[in-house]
């Protein structure tokens, strides 16, 4: 037992000092499959909007919803209403949400997918970085 520890005490001063790794290399016509300098640089593939509809949950019937008067005025008015006010109020409605997600091939050869809340302003093709979530146009 206390020659494994020897042994083990003795190495551990040897796994430290390994080289450190070496610095990627920019791709080039005469070495292709060098890895580039930018780990999250591409180019756009792919762009899609994701609609998504989001109804309101079911009203509770043992609680009471309200009740709501309508009364239009003005020229060519419509008739009265009266209702609940989760009709009356409008939360009836479907609510669509709509993403983006966009599809980058990496320099590398990996894909990575960004989901958007707001409509991009890239085209596919378009040479990009990925930082911190967003991708932003990369100088050429």
């Amino acid at each position: 037992m206390r020659t494994v520890l020897a042994i083990l005490l003795c190495a551990a001063p040897l796994a430290g000092a390994q080289a450190p790794a070496a610095p990627a290399v920019p791709a080039t016509p005469a070495n292709p499959t060098a890895q580039s300098m930018c780990g999250e640089c591409g180019v756009v593939r792919t762009i899609r909007a994701i609609k998504k509809e989001e109804r309101p949950t079911a009203a509770d019937n043992t609680k009471p919803s309200g009740l709501v008067a309508t009364i239009p005025f003005g020229k060519g008015a419509g008739a009265p209403t009266l209702g609940s006010s989760t009709k009356e109020g409008g939360k009836d409605s479907v609510t669509v949400f709509t993403r983006w997600e966009v599809v980058v091939r990496l320099d590398d050869g990996r894909f990575r997918v960004v989901m958007l809340d707001e409509e991009p302003e890239l085209r596919e093709g378009d040479k990009v970085r990925i930082d911190e979530g967003r991708v932003v146009l990369r100088g050429s």
